[in-house]
């Protein structure tokens, strides 16, 4: 009835409300809908390192594929180490007709090019992805031609474009990575413009800077050749809306197969990538954009070639739905399948009713964000071992909830949960020491506090000493410094900061011919601050600290003038004796511990942390503080206790301590260093 009364009535504004409130629900449902009913897979490390061997035809196996991970998550890169210079990557799916002409074009390119640069090598990997046809026995052919130049990777069934190049590039071995269309639709030999633009980012070409360079037929300036059909650039043009309104605004030809990525960037974004179908490119752009990885759009030489895989409108409909899971599921960070998000919404319903199932029901939402190895342990906690350290801070860059760019603290704090907090823990009664806990931050900022309240908050101090008399046993340079260091009780915020000048300076002197009548008032002090600082009066923070000791008939006469300054400029400016922070221990006992191995246990940790509780005449631990624990990991040295016990620190609670030099209170510093270049946004 509200459609038709606003198609033929006259709807009031109340109509158009509701109207546009209903049109919001239904386009809001569609897409959970959509996103529960589409899965995405769960991307893990494993999966990659399974072992992969070459295709030699006949189905026959030949030597095993290298891998772009490493074995070890934690070491550095995260990548391994190139093999060759250049890896070509080439998909095919029903590709007989088409691939010959394509690798002929390629080899012949370069080959005549090894023979020319000599560190220059290459590779290609052409993935057959579940052909019905002789297209992997074609290129077993050319694999038997060129050995050691080409290889070919046979997959069991179907994945998709995208799959198909994700499974190439996850066992390539190049410095580079190119992916290229089995159909040869672009000149191979503009690779080199990509290589170009690669170099003008990283300032010469390295396989740790992350980049990519994107070919492109969007005839950005005259060099470009492409033609195309009248229909395929209706569709093309309708796509790119699409692409702009919800995915890439920086990239204008996303689904060019002409793709150069470096090594890092490969192993960035090609492990997390979920869209296996033709809109994989935009999710690769994405991926990019996201995490801020430098992009090149590079015109290159383009022809349109018969025999396209797409079909007409199941294709159409599967990139429509794929960009806008793309930007629906990045946008609010929905990584679970149809199962998990179906749980999600029956445990939302079940805590409004019963709060014993809220702490279930925000652990499972930190799901969505999984990295790769997830099921190894939580990802919000770094794993402690008995000689390694897992799940740091680097490796949370694997997975797409990470999202760089600048720090908005309004959209940081729209939920509730993720809000940062500031618990004071404890501050003496002088306010001189403080202990707080700084929880739901990243590193970052924890660490921009920190290095804030060094070096940024200002402070006064003893800047310029003129010394008119010294006849004590320490040198004039020494006293001096000594001086300088001394902590100074004065409010700073009451003073500016001290400014330069240029004065004039007479260097002609003056005569003087006869002794002048001394002036009466020329040594009368003028207390000009005498009232705002009457109840508080500069002093030095300590009345006992000692500089100098004089014997009789010695004596100290100088003029000591203070200035505003901070740590950066002079330590000597540094309001604190120290700020430090550490992450908040974990502690699981997985099983339960009793009797002489509890008593092992309570002494391997620091004082207070485990206590032994009495239970059927028998001692048992328990974890009492784990805040205490000092993370020696001294239970590793038991091998019995070892598997029992579970270490971590949790990744977003850091425990500051700041101790003030006396200037100002802790507390206060802590505020003063909130300011200083606005820390929190």
């Amino acid at each position: 009835m509200l459609f038709f009364k606003l198609l033929f009535g006259g709807p009031s504004l109340v109509d158009i409300l509701v109207f546009g409130f209903t049109l919001v629900a239904l386009a809001i449902s569609g897409l959970y809908l959509l996103s529960s009913i589409v899965s995405w897979p769960k991307r893990r490390r494993k999966d990659f390192l399974v072992p992969v061997h070459t295709y030699e035809g006949k189905g026959e196996e030949g030597k095993e594929f290298p891998n772009l991970l490493r074995n070890d998550p934690q070491e550095r890169p995260l990548f391994t180490s190139s093999s060759v210079y250049l890896s070509v990557i080439v998909p095919a799916m029903n590709e007989e007709e088409r691939l010959p002409i394509m690798l002929d074009e390629c080899l012949e390119y370069l080959l005549e090019r090894e023979k020319k640069e000599e560190e220059f090598s290459f590779e290609i990997i052409v993935v057959d992805d579940g052909s019905t046809d002789r297209t992997a026995d074609i290129a077993a052919g050319y694999s038997q031609k060129h050995a050691g130049k080409l290889r070919v990777l046979k997959l069991e069934r179907n994945l998709g474009k995208g799959g198909a190049v994700r499974s190439g590039v996850m066992h390539s071995g190049g410095k580079l990575i190119l992916f290229a269309d089995a159909d040869g639709a672009t000149k191979f030999s503009d690779i080199e413009k990509l290589e170009k633009a690669l170099m003008r980012m990283s300032r010469g070409l390295d396989e740790t800077f992350p980049g990519v360079a994107v070919g492109s037929r969007a005839h950005m300036e005259s060099e470009s050749t492409a033609t195309r059909s009248l229909f395929r650039t209706i569709l093309m043009h309708a796509f790119h809306l699409l692409v702009y309104v919800f995915s890439s605004r920086t990239v204008r030809d996303t689904q060019c197969g002409f793709k150069l990525f470096t090594r890092a960037a490969a192993s960035r974004v090609f492990p997390v990538l979920h869209i296996e179908r033709w809109a994989f490119d935009v999710e690769l752009i994405y991926l990019c954009e996201l995490w801020m990885i430098p992009i090149a759009e590079v015109s290159v030489t383009w022809h349109e070639v018969e025999g396209s895989k797409i079909v007409p409108i199941l294709s159409w409909i599967q990139m429509g739905r794929d960009l806008l899971l793309i930007w629906f599921r990045y946008r609010f960070k929905i990584w679970t399948d149809a199962v998990q998000e179906i749980f999600c919404i029956i445990g939302v319903l079940i805590c409004r009713h019963d709060h014993r199932f809220q702490m279930g029901v925000k652990r499972h939402s930190k799901a969505k964000s999984e990295p790769m190895d997830a099921e190894t342990f939580r990802s919000d906690e770094v794993r402690m071992e008995e000689e390694r350290v897992l799940n740091t801070y680097d490796d949370d860059l694997d997975f797409a909830g990470y999202q760089a760019g600048p720090f908005d603290v309004k959209n940081y704090c729209k939920d509730e949960r993720s809000c940062f907090q500031i618990e004071i823990v404890n501050e003496m009664d002088d306010g001189m020491s403080l202990d707080f806990d700084l929880i739901n931050v990243e590193a970052p900022i924890a660490n921009a506090l920190r290095r804030v309240l060094l070096a940024e908050v200002p402070t006064m101090a003893i800047e310029k000493i003129y010394l008119y008399q010294n006849t004590s046993v320490i040198q004039d340079e020494v006293l001096c410094h000594r001086i300088g260091l001394l902590p100074l009780k004065v409010d700073p915020r009451k003073f500016v900061m001290p400014t330069e000048k240029v004065i004039g300076v007479n260097e002609h002197g003056v005569d003087c011919d006869e002794e002048p009548e001394p002036d009466p008032t020329r040594n009368v002090v003028f207390n000009i601050n005498e009232e705002q600082f009457a109840g508080d009066p500069p002093r030095v923070v300590h009345d006992d600290i000692l500089v100098a000791k004089l014997r009789p008939g010695q004596q100290i006469e100088a003029s000591c003038h203070a200035v505003k300054g901070i740590g950066r400029d002079h330590a000597k400016f540094s309001p604190v004796a120290t700020a430090s922070y550490r992450l908040l221990p974990t502690i699981r006992l997985l099983s339960e511990i009793r009797g002489e191995a509890a008593v092992r246990l309570q002494e391997s940790f620091s004082e207070g942390v485990i206590e032994l509780k009495e239970k059927d005449g028998e001692k048992i631990a328990v974890v009492a503080d784990a805040r205490r624990d000092t993370c020696s990991r001294n239970v590793f040295r038991h091998s019995d206790l070892a598997p029992l016990v579970e270490l971590g620190r949790k990744k977003n609670h850091f425990i500051f301590s700041v101790e003030s030099t006396g200037a100002l209170k802790s507390a206060e510093l802590v505020v003063e260093a909130c300011k200083v270049r606005n820390v929190f946004g």
